[in-house]
């Protein structure tokens, strides 16, 4: 796994590739979930996303003559679709391709940034109601961070089985994403926190380093219903990275409405916009 993983994020580095949906740990993570197969060719790599339809890939990454190749490849073959292109990998795609592709955008698969700086601060009015929660959890609840490590992966394993029991419609796929997670904290190089709240564990959220300044926080469950508890943990996640990681990456919201205005609701400062293509 290690040469893999060094080969694709050396491709990611090499085109300046930021999509979460490219990074080694999320393709690892979701493998069986979602029933991805990593392809890697002459200098590019791409996903077979098994669970989404018969011949379904993630746009190749990679040197233009990578991209060329897999499209040389598979371009001809029936139900070919391609998911999380980027704005230039569509622009890319009409320009060498005019006329041969449907291309859509895909709004549920965008990715959601935050700037670490404002959500440490909270300063202003903008910020206002995330400020009274998080202050409320820090007067009333006793909240106590740890580094997330092997003195308490117990304590997450807790948490998680804590979330899937009251989330039953969400404790298939997503849990198995989260284990895995869990289980492959140290392999993949995963770096998370947990909160404890009046000395229980809480809740916790892990994730990677994607870029030299942006930080993908991955996975992350609560154990109890408390409000503000998902983005205290989150700003505690940003807090104990170093400040190269100026962005953290929350990911797509799969297009589900509570998923979308929560991430709404933590107030994003941009967003990395997804389109999809489907061959004429």
């Amino acid at each position: 796994m290690d040469k893999l993983r060094e080969e694709v994020e050396r491709l990611r580095r090499q085109e300046g590739h930021a999509l979460s949906a490219h990074g080694f740990p999320s393709i690892w993570i979701w493998k069986e979930a979602q029933n991805l197969e990593l392809h890697l060719g002459e200098e590019y790599f791409t996903v077979r996303a098994g669970k989404a339809g018969k011949n379904v890939w993630f746009f190749p990454c990679g040197s233009e003559a990578g991209k060329r190749a897999f499209l040389a490849e598979h371009g001809e073959e029936p139900e070919l679709k391609l998911r999380y292109l980027r704005g230039e990998d569509a622009a890319w795609l009409e320009a060498r391709f005019p006329g041969q592709w449907n291309l859509r955008r895909r709004p549920g698969d965008d990715e959601y940034l935050y700037r670490r700086e404002r959500h440490v601060a909270m300063d202003g009015g903008r910020f206002r109601h995330l400020r009274w929660r998080v202050h409320k959890i820090q007067r009333e609840l006793s909240p106590q961070v740890q580094v997330l490590d092997g003195s308490n992966a117990a304590d997450a394993r807790y948490i998680l089985d804590a979330w899937a029991s009251s989330h039953p419609a969400w404790s298939g796929d997503d849990r198995q994403a989260a284990l895995r997670a869990l289980e492959q904290r140290e392999t993949l190089g995963l770096h998370g926190v947990i909160v404890y709240l009046a000395g229980r564990p809480a809740a916790f959220m892990l994730g990677f380093p994607l870029t030299e300044d942006t930080f993908d926080a991955a996975v992350g469950k609560c154990a109890v219903d408390v409000q503000g508890l998902t983005y205290f943990v989150l700003r505690e996640l940003m807090c104990s990275l170093p400040e190269q990681y100026r962005w953290f990456n929350l990911e797509e919201d799969l297009g589900l409405p509570g998923l979308r205005d929560m991430k709404e609701h933590f107030l994003p400062d941009g967003r990395h916009e997804i389109w999809e293509a489907q061959r004429l």
